[in-house]
């Protein structure tokens, strides 16, 4: 089943965001000013104006079909569902705590990996369940990963191990192996200081 949701249209804000690598990009590439575009150059400099809200088309039939496509479905106000950025970055800085180590979500640290593709939908006072941080899922997937020396899988250099329950993926190399392994020495919950240094 494909996801019914279309962008229709997008509001952007009208403040361009401080430099960062998209406005670098735009530059670089000599993007010039249109109203769709979020990236601008002006002056030679790149300017990126992120969303403020997106508007979205649900097709009633559940699917990305053309159900509506045959009209102008942009105008269909009864199947616009918005997503309001500001208040969706303010929900996940207040109510949004990591799965693996129970962190905040903070600017340069931020709650945004997930681990699953349609998780249960949460009412909008409520935090968003099952996201990390990005180093904090790369450590909970090194402690669903085989780490045994002599692994006993079902399927010769991969799957799921016999003496530990736990997963080795296909074309696991040494290198691999070592960096799980450093991984998975981290205590269940615990961060690398490196980590929680750089969200202070």
């Amino acid at each position: 089943m494909h996801d019914p949701l279309t962008v229709a249209f997008e509001i952007r804000r009208p403040w361009p965001q401080v430099a960062d690598w998209r406005t670098d990009q735009a530059a670089r590439t000599g993007v010039r000013w249109r109203l769709s575009a979020p990236y601008v150059v002006l002056a030679g400099r790149g300017l990126y104006f992120p969303g403020l809200i997106t508007v979205w088309h649900r097709d009633p039939s559940g699917y990305d079909d053309t159900t509506c496509r045959r009209t102008h479905w942009r105008l269909h106000i009864h199947h616009w569902k918005l997503q309001i950025h500001p208040l969706q970055h303010l929900r996940r800085r207040l109510l949004t705590r990591c799965a693996w180590c129970g962190g905040r979500s903070v600017k340069g640290d931020r709650v945004c990996v997930s681990d699953s593709w349609d998780g249960p939908r949460e009412r909008w006072w409520q935090g968003e369940r099952g996201l990390f941080h990005a180093d904090c899922s790369s450590i909970k997937r090194a402690h669903s990963t085989c780490v045994c020396e002599v692994p006993v899988l079902e399927h010769g250099n991969y799957g799921r191990c016999a003496a530990c329950d736990r997963f080795r993926p296909c074309g696991f190399t040494a290198a691999n192996l070592a960096r799980v392994r450093d991984l998975h020495s981290i205590p269940q919950g615990g961060r690398r200081d490196s980590a929680k240094e750089t969200a202070a």
